[in-house]
């Protein structure tokens, strides 16, 4: 068989959270909508037809007949993977979560009352606290998610797949297979892209350029400073960055060891990712601080609540 004709092959994990299939394509959660919408339809129509016995029998169906196609459309659809249903509930709690939120341990102080009444109605709705997800980072750079557990944060490098033959491809997957295979708990891969600051780059080249012990070397940083200068304003510049994430729920008597299993989960991942040419690097408590102080803050220049 030659490379050209070389096919992949590994045996991958199927979706375990996938729900069950109860009735033909029908999960348990889509057919209790379905169906409790047509309950609910058919109860309206018994009492309709009860109070109404010589109004035509279509005519009583047939404003039923929309709720119930709006329920199967919402227990059939899906949005980036996400059963409309659960779409539609995020989407609720979205529109009603407040937009603006501030740090405030202590909560947030109404405005005084002793500011004219007009004052007080154009200052508008007050903010509410900013109830972050993580509290803290621990000695072992392990993040604390308070009732969710633990989480440990890895850098992990990439890898260039498409120039590589078509054996060296199959390799790569089937030591990728092999890593889905290991896990033996929550995980998740984030590529996380951010834009790129190169404004301290272009003063670490300008404030020393004038002490360099050649004219030529001097303007050689000048320009190359310049360049960069240029490059920012012209250009938006992205910088990627994978990493993977391992949770582990703290329960009970037993929560103070979900630090030593999630560093171990690192650990292995990093053993058998090294069979796809992957590094995977754990952060450093203060680099794990470091990177949720960067996440929030870009979170919040993107204009995320």
């Amino acid at each position: 068989m030659s490379e050209a004709d070389f096919y992949y092959t590994s045996r991958i994990p199927r979706d375990i959270d996938r729900p069950d299939q109860v009735v033909g394509p029908l999960s348990f959660r889509q057919l209790a909508i379905v169906a409790g919408a047509a309950a609910v339809c058919w109860g309206a129509f018994e009492a309709l037809h009860k109070s109404l016995p010589a109004t035509p029998v279509l005519a009583l169906a047939a404003p039923l007949v929309l709720p119930v196609l709006i329920a199967a459309g919402i227990a059939l659809g899906q949005r980036d993977g996400i059963g409309a249903d659960r779409f539609l509930l995020a989407a609720i709690r979205y529109a009603r979560h407040p937009r603006l939120l501030v740090s405030a341990p202590n909560g947030v102080l109404p405005v005084p009352k002793i500011l004219p009444a007009s004052w007080r109605k154009a200052a508008g709705p007050p903010p509410s606290p900013l109830r972050l997800p993580a509290r803290g980072v621990d000695g072992m750079g392990v993040v604390d998610l308070a009732e969710h557990g633990a989480a440990g944060i890895a850098a992990c490098s990439t890898v260039n797949f498409a120039l590589r033959s078509a054996g060296e491809q199959n390799s790569l997957v089937g030591a990728f297979g092999r890593f889905l295979n290991a896990l033996t708990g929550p995980t998740q891969i984030l590529i996380r892209t951010r834009r790129i600051d190169l404004g301290p780059l272009v003063a670490d080249l300008e404030d020393p350029a004038g002490a360099l012990p050649h004219p030529a070397l001097e303007d050689a940083a000048r320009e190359h400073a310049a360049f960069l200068a240029e490059l920012s304003r012209s250009r938006q510049l992205l910088n990627r960055q994978v990493l993977l994430a391992a949770r582990e729920p703290a329960v009970g008597k037993h929560g103070a060891e979900a630090g030593v299993r999630i560093g171990r989960r690192l650990s292995e991942a990093a053993a058998v990712l090294s069979g796809a040419q992957i590094t995977v690097a754990a952060y450093t408590p203060d680099g794990a601080a470091d990177l949720l102080q960067d996440a929030i803050a870009g979170h919040t220049r993107n204009g995320a609540p």
